[in-house]
């Protein structure tokens, strides 16, 4: 019976939603984390003898990734480094490739190298003296260090490399907050911090998980997977009844 079929898809669709929404909030902790919603279409038509067309079902047709901006939220870490503005920093996997993160919650390795949480190195081989007494991160990615014992100027140790994407939803999560890109997101485009990219030091992106929202989808979603499982014990039902008409 096509009911059957119709709203057992509806339930595979929800199954889906709902471990979307669990990801979602299962990271609403986690630094420079973007949600993800899932994207439905309406399965193929087929016509009636009796005219018009009846439907079959529901899929997911993909799950986005919203990129929207996280807040700040403020650390006094001179090490931490969030994104204002639609920029990734650039990082060197293990195996010298070029990922991609929001994620500036960095560190300096044994070398004085700035470093992820994971140990990868930044992009711009930022290294820090370690008779560095102070450090300061301009909006444009540009590192200073005030050495012990000088007294006229910071010594310029680089600038951390930051790129952007023409569709960064096409990214591809690599997980432990990195990205790759895919045909879809486009190669990366060098990005010039100016006034809608910013890199601010002693900040960290928060995860733009909007938990109030996350909720209201979770319960929307454990309904409609109720009222389908419903037409599925319906139309059970009625294939009984039939059954029981040659009696």
């Amino acid at each position: 019976m096509r009911a059957l079929y119709t709203a057992a898809s509806g339930m595979t669709a929800q199954q889906t939603r709902l471990d979307t929404i669990a990801n979602n909030i299962a990271n609403v902790s986690t630094t420079g984390f973007k949600k993800s919603r899932d994207a439905f279409q309406d399965l193929f038509y087929q016509k009636m003898t009796s005219g018009g067309e009846l439907g079959a079902g529901t899929r997911i047709a993909g799950i986005e990734r919203d990129q929207g901006q996280g807040a700040l939220t403020a650390t006094n870490n001179p090490l931490h480094i969030g994104i204002q503005g639609d920029a990734f920093f650039v990082v060197e996997s293990v195996d010298g490739d070029a990922l991609y993160t929001r994620d500036g919650a960095f560190s300096k390795d044994v070398d004085g190298y700035l470093v992820t949480a994971g140990g990868l190195r930044v992009g711009g081989d930022i290294q820090i003296p370690d008779d560095a007494a102070q450090l300061l991160v301009d909006y444009d990615g540009t590192v200073h260090a005030q050495l012990v014992g000088a007294t006229t100027e910071d010594v310029v140790l680089g600038q951390i490399q930051v790129v952007r994407f023409v569709n960064a939803a096409g990214l591809e999560a690599r997980g432990n907050n990195l990205f790759r890109p895919t045909i879809e997101s486009g190669e990366p485009i060098d990005a010039e911090p100016g006034s809608d990219i910013q890199l601010v030091q002693g900040f960290l992106e928060a995860s733009n998980v909007d938990v109030a929202t996350e909720l209201i989808d979770m319960i929307q979603a454990q309904r409609v997977y109720e009222l389908n499982s419903k037409v599925v014990q319906a139309a059970d039902e009625t294939l009984g009844v039939a059954a029981n008409l040659r009696r």
